[in-house]
Order: structure tokens, then sequence, then C-alpha cells
């Protein structure tokens, strides 16, 4: 194989063997609906109807991944992967960065792989949670996974397995608990369905039916049972010098390697069962939200936890830098001015939380005793079994108790440091210094530790935080009549609350509490804000940005400028002022149980002047790294250093417009002011536009609150655009713009006509 070339599916498995697949499924559920309905009385007519309707749908499917055929296409270019792709009404492609892969799997499922001789081949990258390109039912599947291996190498990974570091498996006691665990899983899935059927067999006074769908339930589960038993005894972990390796599978197969330049963190975990067995579970995680691999039950444990985090310490990332180089004209060409920025070495340090200070919260719950004993012995337990680990090179929290967790961030890949402190620790001497990590979706908090002199200075220097000359100031300037403007529509309800109490005043003179209250609360709010908004300041230096906010719970955060991947502007209605958010690589998990979400790293400070100019001249402080006299200069006159845009676009009002007619037709009551909803709608559509620029791509959008959100190019992972049915309709598409360290798209320009022209201009210049 040469660079440069095109791989489609084999059709036979794409389109026929994926077709008898999906017609099984169907051939099941309709005979099941059959039989329901057979006991159930109702008329041969019916059921001929239901026949010709699966019919239809089975070539409906036959003709859906015939067009899916035609359309899947993989091309391999010098530096780049594109996949192309689509169905009957959709079209889309994606185009990947080879430097930016993460993740490379070679599966063989057994009934496909032994018929024919085909595999799939997964490729996952920095900038999302799922795989970017999924090459399907290739033929000679080995040495496609090959070449991809081969292309990674060309573009600056070394992948040559020179050195073997360390060959571990599953302990078998381990699997065992582990399919053990997932074999009542399955039990109570069938459980519910045996007793949906046996109670159709018992009202048709078929008992043995129900005996035999019990026995074939047992059977099926002992077979999962031993197959899973199997896949994971079998596998088999290799770490390299400068690559990852694991196999496993008893019939179906995975081949996968991991280049070490582009992992993030590593951590260990052992729950109650683990310890007393010896077992621990290892959990890498590579530069993109998501990106984590889990190796579980593993007797050593510990010894591959270092040996991963050695070689992520070693290694420097791929993700991000310059490849092959564009071909673009010189007059749009951007000055970029990156910089490696390296962390001190020296340091260490290791830390413990401060009971005094710990415990003092669970005093608020001292009136309600037994609940304050619990939480008492909560803290004093987590205090003592929490240890925290300045290294040389990295960042570790340590947990041991009943249950055991490490996790460690290595000092480059962390994208930015938070100082916490409140009015708690000024008495106890403390603080706490929160780590957000590119890759892993938990950041790593050193809690209520003792604060000593030097001791920020130091961390921070960890992460490449240094003392520098402040290059450019942002103070946020807080009024009234602004607070009021930055929250219209609450400000808009008050008032309207004010005017119904005093004309209810009217009936009852207890109304005039309501406008009282108010009123107090108001003159509060107002005071706190001009306390808080004093301490809101936003500071640029020479490698990074450093923000801080809060009077009684203060924070102060620390990112360097390769770390902002992206930065937004809002601006307030009818004012000159708004907010600034700055996206940091990575995200985080906010909330507990079935209320979690990941949300991106970020900071945002309120009440900035001038606003509109805000947005251009940060992004050229991160992209070119100005010194303090030209920023001035671009504050003066903007507009001298703004370029032509090399290409704007427009959505299509159309598929917009169809979508809410749809929908208040479905929802009935909505037609009463579909006439309200279609001219918004449509404004917003008006004033939304999207920008190519000569160094980053630019998204406007908002009626009264306006929205400018920016990504420079050297920001984007991957792009990729897509055709829906409306799209077809139209005739227009949409494009989606990744970043690394993003389970999600940063931007996405939805239904503009001009898609392809948009999508292969924005390809010339990230």
């Amino acid at each position: 194989m040469s660079g440069g070339y095109e791989l489609k599916p084999n059709k036979t498995v794409f389109v026929t063997f994926a077709f008898l697949k999906g017609f099984a499924v169907l051939s099941a559920i309709f005979l099941i609906w059959v039989f329901v309905n057979i006991g159930g009385g109702n008329s041969i007519v019916n059921l001929s109807s239901s026949f010709f309707v699966f019919i239809a749908v089975c070539l409906i499917y036959y003709y859906y991944r015939t067009v899916r055929y035609k359309k899947e296409k993989y091309i391999f270019l010098k530096d780049k992967i594109i996949h192309k792709m689509g169905g009957i009404f959709s079209d889309s492609e994606t185009e990947l960065t080879i430097r930016n892969i993460t993740h490379v799997t070679l599966r063989l499922p057994f009934i496909q792989n032994k018929l024919f001789g085909t595999g799939n081949v997964k490729i996952e990258s920095a900038g999302s949670g799922m795989a970017e390109v999924f090459l399907a039912a290739m033929n000679k599947p080995g040495q496609v996974y090959e070449y991809v291996m081969k292309i990674m190498k060309m573009n600056g990974f070394k992948l040559t397995k020179s050195k073997l570091v360390q060959t571990e498996r599953p302990s078998s006691l381990g699997v065992f608990f582990e399919v053990l665990k997932n074999y009542f899983g399955s039990i109570f899935g069938f459980a519910i369905f045996v007793f949906y059927l046996s109670s159709i067999l018992i009202a048709l006074e078929s008992l043995t039916g129900v005996f035999v769908i019990l026995g074939i339930v047992v059977v099926l589960a002992l077979i999962k049972g031993a197959i899973k038993f199997l896949d994971l005894k079998l596998r088999v972990y290799n770490i390299y010098s400068d690559v990852i390796t694991y196999k496993e599978g008893f019939l179906s197969k995975n081949f996968s390697f991991i280049p070490v330049e582009n992992l993030a963190d590593s951590s260990l975990s052992q729950t109650l069962v683990d310890r007393i067995f010896g077992l621990n579970d290892v959990k890498i995680s590579s530069q993109g939200s998501r990106q984590q691999i889990l190796f579980k039950n593993m007797k050593n444990g510990p010894e591959m936890e270092e040996n991963i985090d050695a070689l992520i310490k070693k290694n420097k990332p791929l993700i991000g830098t310059v490849g092959a180089k564009k071909e673009v004209k010189k007059e749009v060409k951007a000055e970029f001015k990156t910089k490696a920025v390296k962390g001190e070495s020296k340091y260490t340090g290791e830390f413990r939380m401060e009971l005094g200070r710990s415990i003092f919260p669970t005093l608020l719950l001292l009136p309600l005793f037994p609940l304050w004993l619990i939480m008492f012995v909560l803290v004093v337990i987590k205090v003592m079994a929490t240890t925290y680990f300045i290294k040389p090179q990295s960042m570790k929290e340590e947990y041991k108790f009943i249950s055991k967790k490490h996790r460690e961030f290595s000092n480059d890949k962390m994208t930015a440091v938070t100082i916490k402190e409140n009015f708690v620790d000024k008495w106890f001497g403390t603080c706490s210094i929160r780590f957000w990590s590119i890759g892993s979706s938990e950041d790593i908090t050193f809690r209520n530790i003792k604060k000593t002199p030097e001791l920020y200075e130091k961390v921070l220097a960890k992460a490449g935080v240094k003392k520098q000359e402040v290059l450019y100031a942002l103070d946020s300037k807080f009024s009234v009549g602004e607070m009021l403007k930055a929250v219209l529509p609450l400000t808009i309800m008050v008032v309207l609350g004010v005017i119904a109490s005093v004309l209810l005043m009217l009936f009852s003179p207890l109304f005039v509490l309501i406008p009282v209250v108010l009123l107090f609360m108001f003159i509060v709010l107002v005071v706190y804000k001009q306390f808080y908004y004093r301490r809101s300041k936003l500071r640029f230096y020479k490698d990074y940005v450093y923000f801080q906010r809060g009077i009684f719970f203060r924070e102060y955060y620390h990112a360097l400028y390769d770390n902002v991947k992206d930065i937004k502007t809002l601006k307030y209605p009818f004012s000159m002022e708004g907010s600034i958010t700055f996206n940091v690589a990575g995200e985080h998990v906010e909330g507990q149980g079935n209320q979690r979400m990941i949300v991106s790293n970020a900071f945002r400070i309120n009440y900035i002047e001038n606003i509109d100019n805000k947005d251009e001249l940060i992004d050229l402080v991160l992209a070119k790294r100005p010194s303090a006299a030209e920023i001035k200069k671009m504050e003066k006159n903007i507009s001298a250093y703004s370029h032509k845009p090399i290409m704007t676009v427009k959505p299509d009002i159309a598929n917009s417009v169809l979508t809410v007619c749809i929908t208040c037709v479905i929802l009935v009551p909505l037609i009463v002011i579909l006439p309200f909803i279609l001219i918004f709608v449509i404004w917003s559509l008006k004033v939304t536009s999207t920008n190519i620029e000569n160094y980053r791509v630019v998204k406007r959008w908002g009626i009264l609150y306006k929205s400018q959100k920016s990504v420079v190019f050297g920001k984007i992972d991957h792009i990729n655009y897509s055709q829906g049915m409306f799209n077809k309709l139209f005739k227009n598409g949409s494009i989606t713009v990744n970043t690394v360290g993003s389970s999600s798209p940063e931007l996405v320009i939805a239904n503009i006509p001009e898609y392809k022209q948009f999508y292969d201009v924005l390809k010339k210049y990230y």
C-alpha cells in the first residue's frame, strides 16, 4: 500500500450479510408478533397486512444498505484520513488529522471473519468521545490495521515495539467475579422477558412451553457466561517503550494499540473485594474527553500504572503539532508564535488534608446529632485515607481505606490550575488546589491542605506558570444599569411583579410587602455584586492567562495560552458590556448519580467594557503573543489588525421554518403562536453568520444577547460535514468543528447552502 489511496468495504458483507442479520432480527420480531396476535384471536386479514408491512420494511432496509455501500469510502492522504458516508437521505464526511489519533482497534467478528475473511478497523482521536473513523467490513483487515500504523509512523509516532516493558493478563479469579456479576445481570434481563412470554403461555394453558423457555434461557445464560469468561481471560496487555498493545477475545477477536505520545494520565482503583484478592483496575486516558481505556483485574496493577506513568512523562504529545504544511496563499497566513512551556521538575512534596479545616463544615449539622456523627466519621476517614503527592513530573491523588484509588496527571498534560480559598481557610491557614487534565473527566483537587510560604509559586511552576510581567489587564466594570441589562428577562419579570403588587394593594394592603421585600433583596444583591466584581480581574502574561473572582469564596485560575481552545463573548442587550468565556482543553463531571453530566473546562469574566473588540483582540494575543506595547496599539485600532474574511456563510431559513411548522402541526396548541415563533426563528437566523478568517473560524449569533465564538485553526482536531433529509431537500448542509479534549463539537455551522465550499476552504487552513 502507498500513501494517497481509497478503500471501500466488502460489498457482500456490508450489504448482503448485514441485511441477513437485520432480516433475522425483523423475522424474530414478526414471528413473536404473529404468535401473540394468533393467541389474541386476530383475523388472518390483519396478519396478512402485517406480513406485507414486514416485506416492505425488509426491502427498504436492503435498499438502505445498498445506498450506504455506494457512499461509504475511506481515503488516506499524507497527513489525514477522510471518511465519506451517508444514507438514503443523508451524506457526511469526516476529516481526521493523523497526528491526533489516540487509539486504533482491529476487530474480527467471528462469523463474518470466518466466512468472508473481513474485519473492522476503528480509529479514535483526541477531539471526540467516539470513533471518528470506522472502517467497516474491510478485506484483508490486518493489512489495513498495519497500514494505519505505518502512516502514523510517517507522521511522527514511534510505534516501534523495540523494548517490552511489561506483559500482563487479567487474574482468573477477577475474571470469574466479573462474569458472575454480568451473569446475574443477564439472568435479570432474561427473567423479565420470560415472565412476559410465560404469562401468554399460561393464558394459553401451555405450561410445557414455560419450562422449555426457562431451560433455553438458562442454557443461553451459561453459554454467554462461558464465552464472556474466555473473552476476558484471553486478554493480553503489552506495554512497550513507545506503544501499548492489547489483544482480547475468544470467538470474535480484538487487537488494539495506543500510542504513548498522546496518552494523558492514568489511575488505579480497587474495590473491597479487589483488595482482599489483590486485584487492581488500571484506567488510562488519551488526550480527549471520554477517551478512557480500562484494564480490569490486574494482579500487578501498581507496577502497570507506574510503567504507564513513566512512559507518559518521557513522551511529548503530537496532538496539535504541525504536520504537512498547508498550501495556502502567503497573504492569508497568520504569524503564530506557539511555544512549548516546560514545567519545573525539582520541587516535590507530600500533603494531607488538615483535620480541623475538614471537619469544621460538619459543625453545621451538630443539632442533628446522628447525622452529624455519620458525617464526622466519614470526613475523618477521608482525611486519614487521602494523600496528595507532588512528583517531579506529575501530580498524584491517593486514597486507601476499604477501597483504593490512585489518580495521576502528568505536568505537561495539565491544562489549568485553580487555587481556592474561603473565609474558613483564612482561619486555618489552608487552601485547595485543583488541576484539570486534557484527558480525564475527573480533576485532581488537593483539598484543605496547609498553605505554606511559596506553595503557590512552586505548584504553578510545575504546570509552566511562572512570574511574568503583566501584558494586558481587564477588570469587571459593574454598575446597576449594566446588571439590569445583563439579566433583562428577569428584570422585566420583576418590574411586572412590582406593578402587579401595586395594583393588588387596592384590594389588600398586605401586598405592599411584595415590593418592600423585592427592594430589600435588590439592595442586598447590588451591594454584594459591587464588592464581588471589584475583585473580578483578568490578566494576560507572556505565556498564560490569569483570572480571579470571589469575596468569601475566592478562586484563582491559571491556564497556558496553548491550552485555551476557544473563547466566547456575550454582549448584553442595549449595552457595550458583556462577558468573556475561556474554554480550556478537557472536560469534567458535574453532579451526582443520574444527574452527572460532562461539562467543558472553562472560566468566565463578566461586565467587560467595549466587548465588541475583545474577541479579536484576545485571539490575537493567544495566537501571536504580542508585547504589551503591541497590545495597546491593537486595542486602540483593532480594525487595522482585522483581515477581510476569506469566506462568510449564513444559514438557510427553509430548514428551520419547516421544522417549526411540523412541530406546531404535531403540537396543535402551538399553531396559535406560530406567526410569532416564525418571526423569532427567521430573525435569529438572519443575524447568524460564520466567517473563515486568516487564522480562525468565527461564528456570530443572537438578537438581544449577541454572541461570538472563535476557534483558532491550531486548536482544531477534525471537521466534518453532513446532510440530512431536510438538507437534501433544500440543497444545504452542516459543518462541525471539533477541538482537542471535547466530546462534542466546538462549533456547529448548520444548514448553509455553501457547505461543501466552506468545508473545502476550511480544510486548507487548519
